[in-house]
């Protein structure tokens, strides 16, 4: 009894499988959409397969010191560009400068953000456009943005606090920097204290 249950399942699956097979072959949609499942899955195969350590043709800068914290001028950070300061780039966003070496094929020159380099990017990314007329060469007060312009940079500024180091503030002139605490140099042992400021 049970070799005749096994062979009626069996039938019952081989005449599924012709069905199946009839129901492909019959219709011009069922076989594009078997033939593309098909394409789609050897393709995603074949991206599992293939090996993640080839040789980059972009070349990596060395990993750079976490910077100390310090507030600049507008001028002084124009030096942190990636050329004129070892590698180091800097930018500035609502006042915070953010270290963003890390990100130097993106910030560095040649990078597709590099006008941000050194520079205060607030107006441009509050207008979303890359337009070096709206980089400047003075403190940006920033009083002439709109409500929604001021929101468009608060929320880049903060997807930029959530990537990358605050290492300080844009001054403005005549404005006094702050002292910051060293890591080191911190009293109480804690590892925030580097963000802590001097009274």
């Amino acid at each position: 009894m049970d070799s005749e249950s096994n062979g009626s399942f069996i039938g019952k699956i081989i005449g599924l499988f012709q069905r199946l097979i009839y129901d492909i072959v019959t219709s011009p949609i069922n076989l594009i959409l078997v033939i593309l499942i098909v394409f789609l899955l050897v393709k995603l195969l074949r991206l599992r397969r293939k090996p993640n350590d080839y040789p980059s043709s972009v070349k990596m800068p060395p990993q750079l010191p976490k910077m100390p914290k310090q507030d600049l001028t507008v001028e002084q950070l124009r030096g942190y560009n990636g050329v004129d300061s070892n590698g180091r780039i800097l930018t500035a966003i609502y006042g915070d400068i953010f270290d963003v070496s890390r990100r130097s094929d993106l910030y560095g020159p040649g990078g597709s953000y590099s006008l941000f380099a050194g520079r205060d990017a607030t107006r441009a990314l509050s207008k979303m456009q890359l337009t070096q007329s709206l980089f400047s060469d003075e403190y940006d007060d920033l009083a002439d943005l709109t409500d929604n312009e001021r929101s468009t940079a608060r929320n880049w500024h903060e997807d930029f606090r959530e990537k990358y180091d605050i290492v300080g503030r844009l001054l403005k002139a005549g404005e006094k920097p702050s002292v910051y605490l060293s890591e080191e140099s911190a009293v109480d042992g804690n590892a925030n204290s580097g963000n802590k400021k001097a009274d």
